[in-house]
């Protein structure tokens, strides 16, 4: 991939998930880590060399061997380092620093990079310690032979070996060990939204997962129960040694207890910050950024995204508040598209309860209109064509439907039912249809204008239009319901719609909503007809303005 475009997905994620990462902070963790052991092991070599009282001298032993010793050993162990980068790890930092994709890799390797990115403090702190234990066998075990080999020295004996081993281990690897997970877990978190685009840590099994009770645990541990051995130990030695001694040897045990002691409470006050501090930011981090959503939530901006930092509660929390967003969000589509149907006026009132749906008769006007000579336009025109003259027709009919708060029950072929007053009552139901009726008249002709410059003949519409009562609500089977209108209401509203071709008109309106207008209209009345279901002749108009 160009590192061009490698960059510009980089931008893409930090734009989608509101992480702002970068490659010079991706590579904190590869320099962190020595940087963090040299510290530990610098501090545990002070303090066994040169804090605790030495337990024999031999001036055969040059000052300077324990300090080449010191440090051709950590080179050593400074080499497990860098070969902790070969495998996953060196893949998990390649794609952490945008220099690979892992949407390139086959899904189960995908999977398993995921699984790896969740586990790498842990493992790298795992490991880590690893190196501390042979670091106490390098240093508490080999090290007394080759100075006893090569300086004709006595062997030290077991227990002060014991000693050695167990201090560097536990109290050195350990406290470093704990230390270093923190920060490599606070720096790595930073990554983690790079594996995860679409947030879900918890669909990865088998992933050991640190609740936050046991990571508070696990610092609580760090700089309080490891260093406490060593200091009752270190008490409890100076005692004895004090009550066998005399008044000069007492004194220089005194003062070796006072700089142990100043030493250890010093490791610990430092531990203790850095610990308090990492821990602090692991649960601040996402509650601020929890707030954040919830209060970008609260200005109706439903595009923000919680970064999803960790598989533990806390993680957990924040990808229910993305699923809480992502559900408003398809609410608001929902209520966008409701509105799309009928004006958000009638979406309100239903959604707010005030409009039941459960069935209710009520008085309303209902409007039917349906396109003239159509057919033969269908068969002579291409089918794409056909489609986009209908949409612009549905367009502009819907509008004027719509602008005078009436409700498009359905589309039926080339037919358009509306109704007006239902299911938001309203006393000018009748105004309302025929002034809908008017633009949809003025519509037509702005419409046909544009067809006839592309081409296309004129359309020409008939529309029907009656009052009266209805039975209103939602009707159909469990698996689809639709709102529908039943009625005598319904059918002769239809019906006139039909006869607008008998007598070569565009809007015929009954006897009914001509007498409930009270605006000004001129009409034209038409003979009396006899509709199918009605024994008397039923009184109809032509609308003309």
């Amino acid at each position: 991939m160009p590192e061009r475009e490698k960059v510009s997905n980089l931008e893409k994620h930090n734009k989608r998930t509101g992480c702002k990462l970068s490659r010079h902070r991706l590579k904190n963790p590869v320099v962190l880590m020595p940087i963090i052991n040299m510290v530990g092991a610098v501090s545990t070599f002070i303090y066994f060399s040169y804090i605790l009282p030495p337990v024999t001298t031999d001036n055969q032993i040059p000052w300077q061997y324990s300090v080449l010793f010191f440090l051709g050993a950590s080179l050593i162990l400074f080499l497990f380092f860098f070969l902790l980068r070969k495998g996953p790890i060196k893949v998990l930092f390649a794609v952490a620093e945008g220099r690979q994709d892992l949407a390139a890799f086959a899904p189960d390797d995908r999977l398993y990079y995921q699984r790896e990115a969740l586990q790498l403090p842990l493992t790298m702190t795992a490991s880590t310690f690893g190196v501390w234990i042979l670091a106490g066998f390098i240093f508490g075990f080999l090290e007394p032979v080759i100075v006893s080999r090569v300086f004709d020295v006595p062997m030290k004996n077991l227990v002060l070996c014991l000693r050695q081993f167990f201090g560097i281990t536990i109290l050195g690897g350990g406290v470093t060990c704990i230390v270093q997970f923190f920060i490599l877990e606070h720096v790595w978190r930073k990554s983690l939204p790079i594996f995860f685009a679409d947030g879900k840590l918890h669909r990865i099994r088998h992933v050991f997962r640190i609740s936050v009770q046991k990571r508070f645990l696990l610092g609580i541990l760090g700089i309080a129960f490891i260093p406490l051995p060593v200091l009752g130990t270190t008490i409890s030695s100076a005692i004895r040694q004090i009550h066998l001694a005399d008044a000069l040897t007492r004194s220089r045990i005194m003062n070796s207890l006072f700089w142990e002691l100043l030493f250890i409470s010093l490791d610990l006050i430092v531990i203790a910050c850095i610990v308090a501090y990492l821990l602090a930011k692991t649960v601040s981090v996402p509650l601020e950024q929890i707030r954040a959503a919830i209060q970008s939530v609260e200005n109706n901006d439903l595009d923000t995204r919680v970064p999803i930092l960790s598989n533990d509660e806390l993680g957990e929390v924040s990808e229910g508040v993305n699923r809480m967003i992502d559900s408003l969000r398809e609410s608001r589509r929902a209520q966008e598209a409701f509105g799309r149907y009928m004006g958000n006026e009638i979406r309100d009132a239903i959604l707010s309860g005030e409009v039941s749906l459960e069935g209710e008769m009520k008085r309303a006007t209902l409007l039917f209109c349906d396109l003239r000579n159509f057919t033969g336009m269908v068969e002579t025109t291409h089918p794409r064509q056909v489609v986009q003259i209908l949409n612009q027709y549905f367009t502009r009919m819907t509008r004027a439907i719509k602008d005078h708060q009436g409700l498009v029950l359905q589309f039926v072929g080339d037919e358009i039912e509306a109704v007006f007053g239902v299911p938001l009552a309203m006393d000018d139901h009748p105004e309302k249809a025929v002034q809908a009726a008017l633009s949809m008249r003025s519509g037509l002709e702005a419409l046909n204008r544009t067809l006839v410059e592309q081409g296309y003949p004129p359309l020409a519409h008939g529309i029907g239009i009656h009052s009266g009562a209805v039975l209103a609500g939602n009707i159909g089977s469990p698996e689809k319901m639709s709102y529908a209108l039943v009625g005598d209401t319904v059918n002769t509203a239809s019906r006139l719609e039909g006869l607008t071709k008998d007598y070569g008109v565009d809007i015929i309106i009954s006897q009914t909503t001509c007498n409930l207008l009270t605006g000004s209209y001129c009409t034209e009345q038409l003979p009396p007809v006899t509709v199918k279901g009605k024994k008397e002749g039923l009184m109809i108009y032509r609308l003309i303005s």
